[in-house]
């Protein structure tokens, strides 16, 4: 199991700095969240490689289009090519797929909204499987994205699409809002969970909210868990989504980071 951070709350995205973050906090592998266009596929990748480190994920964020009332089916699958031939060419690392959501905030109602996301879901993951690349679908809380909220709406949306190639990743955070019973949610999708990422209940790092991580970990592993993990906090004065810009808050999500991963490897090894 590696323990990673998602990368965009670090608020860096250029290759080197990314990678030389990552290894500084003493990380197996990074969930590289930014926009593809920033930075040449191949530098991530040899960077990594050099480095020890694992990307497990290409995960787009604020992947949504640049005008919401001008979205469309096709502009968002040939968007998500794009970010998939991007992962190809980092080494078939992973894709999420979650971020199609955001193209169906112009539909009339949730039923067509749900078939578009169905459409373009269908056709990314298509031709993601032709390149050699998985997709993934996080779920995510109803205040940052227009649908699929639980895991048994993402369950619904997989079965629909149809294909093998889609997993799903679990949140603590999200779930902490969506989900009556995230323990029974793990248990019962951990088999296809292949990233779980790490944040309290109020974002902040392992110890500053009320979640049992303890808990959450057995759950996950006692019923099938093989995935990877992603630490994803946010600094109290910057939640939800807002990554340091000061060197004070740079060093306290460095502290945040390193000690929710010491916490959880602690959980990993008294599990045995």
């Amino acid at each position: 199991m590696n323990v990673c951070v998602v990368s965009w709350t670090l608020g860096l995205t250029a290759a080197d700095k990314v990678v030389e973050k990552v290894k500084a906090l003493g990380l197996d592998g990074v969930q590289y969240a930014g926009d593809h266009r920033d930075v040449r596929a191949a530098d991530l990748r040899d960077r990594a490689k050099a480095a020890g480190l694992k990307i497990i994920a290409i995960d787009p964020f604020n992947a949504g289009p640049a005008d919401p009332a001008k979205a469309t089916q096709d502009g968002a699958i040939a968007y998500y090519r794009k970010v998939v031939d991007f992962a190809a060419e980092v080494g078939s690392v992973p894709v999420t797929l979650q971020g199609l959501s955001q193209w169906t905030r112009n539909c009339p109602d949730h039923a067509s909204a749900y078939q578009r996301l169905l459409v373009c879901c269908k056709a990314v993951d298509e031709y993601a499987r032709s390149r050699g690349v998985r997709t993934l679908y996080e779920v995510c809380n109803h205040y940052e994205v227009p649908l699929i909220h639980t895991a048994r709406q993402c369950h619904t949306l997989l079965s629909d699409i149809g294909s093998d190639n889609v997993g799903m990743i679990l949140d603590s955070f999200h779930m902490n809002i969506n989900e009556p019973d995230p323990l029974q949610t793990l248990r019962d999708n951990a088999r296809i969970t292949a990233i779980y990422h790490i944040s309290d209940s109020g974002r902040g790092g392992i110890g500053s909210g009320h979640i049992d991580f303890d808990a959450h970990l057995r759950a996950l592993r006692e019923n099938g868990f093989t995935g990877d993990v992603a630490i994803e906090p946010v600094l109290e004065h910057l939640t939800p989504s807002h990554a340091p810009t000061t060197d004070v808050d740079r060093r306290a999500l460095d502290e945040a980071i390193r000690r929710s991963a010491q916490k959880w490897r602690g959980y990993v090894t008294a599990a045995g």
